[in-house]
């Protein structure tokens, strides 16, 4: 995770360097220089990041210890440039409404040039401290390589087409499946068909692909089989000499040219109904397949090629046939798995404890074949019930780290840095926690993880990529989906979870104790674990663990009070916050010195009930990205000055039960893409509250939105309910228009007809509405899958929902 963070920090100081609001700060005479200086050492240093990546991967000692200096220098530049770009978001909102009297202050004269003098030689020392490591760079010799070039070579020993059957254990009914595939005509336009096998590693890929290639029902059903091991660099030219060694059963003349091997191989498979496996293929570049594959098209029809991979991607670049995604074996495959390798004759022993520790051992292998095999084969060196136990409690974690976390680390490797940063990132949950994909998201996005190509995307629609493209990969697994087919949440399967431990390091920390304290510098990200008071775990030193960049709270928070004390310790000492996460803990009290984290991100607040207002103070948080205050029913209102946080795109305020009107002015918030719930003043709302129309211009919405406490007024028809301007909102996917109880009136029908939405809209939920019909632009709603209405007592007609044929 550190080099894969380290190439993006530096990507991103250098833009920050060149960005336009960077030239407009007015920075001490000479600081200039120093810029230009500090992005020139950045550019040089980024440029070798990626082959110093590689020297780690071997284990490069002074490589190791080089990156680990840069590593916390590039984060010290990366926190001071975020300062920089704050102040100037500080300073265009002062600009805009001559705010507060402490802000004008903070930005009059004298101010700005002791800030000058400050930041002044603040660059000049980070710069000091980049340009002596960049001066040891130049011993390691590394090659430049400023872009990403995806999937590397990877050494891995040549594999063969021989497996006993008796040594294939819970892969039969794989085994007969893919053979079947193989030997069908079905679905298969061209007469050579593609078949990909695609998994994670350790799961037998390679070992199905032996037992098939072995079976007598496919040798008799080939006239010719062939087994090439590809793993290595991807070069068409020596895949077909493999290929034609093994056609014509002796070496080629690797001297002639390219078009006399492609000849002789077409001259031994034309006409020929083949069995080719390509093992271990790693090479996602389709232009490079489709070189090799046009050569491999002169098959008899009912040819077939077998590839085994780790990537969906190649899966999806070479299939003709739909990919066999490989799953691990159940509890008792893995059983008898485990039985055959670590039992004697493969039988378990007549009253010994072994079996029920071997089971609790099995368990923790998660089905993986290549973990099972390993551990069963060394548990049956083991000859005492009491060395198993030991093995089991002491010995797990070792083998986990020097057998299986190598393997998988395989597949990270090839990671583009982005996704790796991502990946990593979640071992700040615990094991076989339950990630919610738009809360990840979120974090990624507080972070600085995602990248855009360009100017039109959108962030979470990007984040949203990553998301799937991991767990496309199988590094995230057991996805759950809504009622309207978005995935939500996804796990981490618990080896995953161990490599992401791995790659991570010191960075990242899991305080599950109240014994355990922050005082780590190197730690970055940390995630505190159920009950435990941050009181505990928050230095009171400020120069401990200062830069942290994130703290959850995660688990189960049960009769958890959190002082405001403790907040003010946080806010004090930790500074460089993106993310703080006070869900849950019982809060009573925000204080105004939040204000401190200007670096902030993510905010979450939810499930705070004694929370009855937001400090005026969380305006100068120009940053915040996301506010989650879902479950306060506590909060009667929000702060007015929530419609300055120009950066703000979720807000979450489901469940805050007591609102009871919406501030004037958040329809300046155009940027917003979650907005839960939009409440309509109230008679005893303030006569300069929000009303409908705030609504107007925030066609970015996207998700669930609840306007709740309409009622039907002649005023409000004529100049509100329009107003919302949803035909617009093309985004949302769930819609919920709630009447005030008692409200019944005819007026409701003008009502609804305002609230028309864009036809994109899956879901619609209608309550307490007082008319006697439902207007027609129900029929324009082509994507609808879900309507209910509840409480509508005088409702008598419906339009045709169905299309008469």
């Amino acid at each position: 995770m550190a080099e894969a963070i380290l190439f993006d920090i530096a990507a991103r100081i250098i833009e920050s360097l060149g960005s336009q609001a960077l030239k407009e700060i007015r920075l001490l005479w000479g600081a200039r220089d120093e810029l230009d200086k500090l992005k020139d050492t950045v550019s040089t240093i980024k440029n070798v990041l990626l082959d110093a990546e590689e020297q780690r991967a071997v284990n490069n000692n002074q490589v190791i210890e080089w990156l680990e200096r840069l590593k916390y220098v590039v984060y010290d530049a990366d926190d001071l440039l975020d300062g920089f770009s704050t102040e100037c978001l500080l300073r265009d909102m002062m600009t805009r409404d001559k705010m507060a009297k402490k802000v004008r202050i903070f930005f009059s004269k004298s101010n700005r040039l002791v800030y000058d003098l400050k930041m002044g030689h603040k660059i000049k020392t980070i710069r000091q401290k980049l340009d002596a490591i960049d001066n040891d760079r130049t011993k390691f010799h590394f090659k430049e390589r400023p872009v990403e070039i995806g999937v590397r070579a990877r050494n891995r020993d040549d594999t063969h087409s021989f497996v006993p059957e008796a040594e294939v254990i819970g892969r039969e009914d794989d085994k007969k499946e893919i053979i079947d595939i193989l030997l069908s005509d079905s679905n298969v336009k061209e007469n050579v068909g593609i078949l990909p096998i695609a998994g994670i590693g350790g799961l037998g890929k390679t070992t199905l692909a032996q037992f098939i290639f072995n079976d007598l029902k496919v040798d008799k059903h080939f006239q010719l089989k062939m087994w090439v091991c590809v793993s290595n660099t991807f070069d068409v030219r020596k895949v077909v000499e493999k290929i034609l060694e093994l056609a014509i059963k002796q070496k080629p003349d690797i001297t002639v040219q390219m078009d006399t091997l492609v000849h002789g191989l077409r001259k031994e498979i034309v006409g020929k109904k083949y069995l080719l496996v390509l093992d271990d293929v790693w090479n996602e570049e389709s232009e490079k397949w489709d070189d090799l594959k046009i050569l491999l098209m002169g098959g008899a029809s009912g040819s077939r090629i077998l590839i085994t991979t780790r990537s969906p991607k190649v899966a999806q670049i070479t299939q003709t046939i739909g990919p066999y995604f490989l799953q691990g074996l159940d509890s008792q495959k893995s059983w008898c798995l485990f039985k055959k390798v670590a039992f004697e004759n493969g039988e378990e022993p007549v009253n010994s404890g072994k079996v029920e520790v071997g089971m609790e051992i099995v368990e923790k292998c998660s089905g993986v074949p290549l973990v099972i095999k390993t551990i069963g084969r060394l548990l049956s060196l083991e000859n005492s019930e009491a060395e198993w136990v030991s093995f089991n409690n002491n010995k797990m974690q070792k083998i986990k780290e020097d057998k299986i976390i190598p393997t998988l680390k395989l597949s990270y490797d090839q990671l583009p840095s982005h996704l790796k940063q991502c990946f990593a990132y979640c071992s700040i949950f615990p094991k076989d926690y339950v990630m919610k994909k738009s809360k990840l998201i979120n974090l990624w996005i507080a972070q600085g993880f995602i990248k855009l190509s360009n100017q039109n995307e959108c962030l979470e629609d990007v984040g949203h990529e990553y998301f799937m493209d991991l767990l496309w990969r199988s590094f995230f697994q057991e996805a759950e989906m809504d009622d309207l087919g978005n995935v939500i949440t996804s796990k981490m399967h618990d080896f995953m979870h161990d490599l992401a431990m791995s790659v991570a390091g010191s960075l990242i920390t899991k305080l599950e104790s109240k014994e355990k304290i922050i005082g780590d510098q190197k730690t970055r990200h940390v995630s505190v674990i159920n009950n435990i008071e941050f009181s505990f775990v928050i230095p009171t030193s400020s120069s401990k663990a200062s830069r942290i960049r994130t703290l959850l709270s995660l688990g189960e928070l049960k009769d958890l009070q959190e002082s405001s004390t403790s907040c003010e310790a946080i806010f004090s000492s930790l500074k460089y916050l993106r993310v703080l996460d006070l869900h849950g803990r019982q809060l009573d009290l925000v204080p105004s010195s939040i204000c401190k984290l200007k670096h902030l991100r993510d905010l979450d607040l939810s499930r705070n009930q004694k929370i009855k207002k937001l400090p005026d103070s969380i305006s100068r948080l120009q940053n915040l990205y996301t506010l989650r205050l879902s479950g306060c029913g506590g909060i009667k209102e929000l702060p007015r000055g929530i419609t300055k946080l120009v950066n703000l795109r979720h807000l979450y305020n489901d469940g805050c039960w007591g609102l009871t009107y919406m501030p004037r002015g958040l329809g300046q918030l155009t940027n917003l893409q979650t907005l839960s719930k939009f409440v309509v003043d109230s008679d005893s709302a303030p006569k300069d509250s929000g009303r409908l129309g705030e609504l107007n211009r925030l066609n970015s919405l996207r998700g669930e939105l609840e306007i709740w406490g309409l009622r039907s007024r002649e005023e409000d028809v004529a100049l509100d309910y329009k107003g919302a301007n949803l035909k617009e909102k093309e985004h949302l996917q769930v819609l919920t228009l709630r009447w005030r109880r008692g409200n019944v009136n005819t007026d409701d029908e003008m009502a609804l007809e305002g609230f028309e939405p864009h036809p994109n809209l899956k879901k619609l939920k209608i309550y307490e509405y007082g008319g006697v019909r439902v207007p027609m632009w129900l029929l324009s709603l082509t994507n609808l899958v879900h309507l209910s209405l509840h409480g509508c007592s005088k409702l008598k007609y419906l339009p045709p929902l169905v299309e008469e044929e």
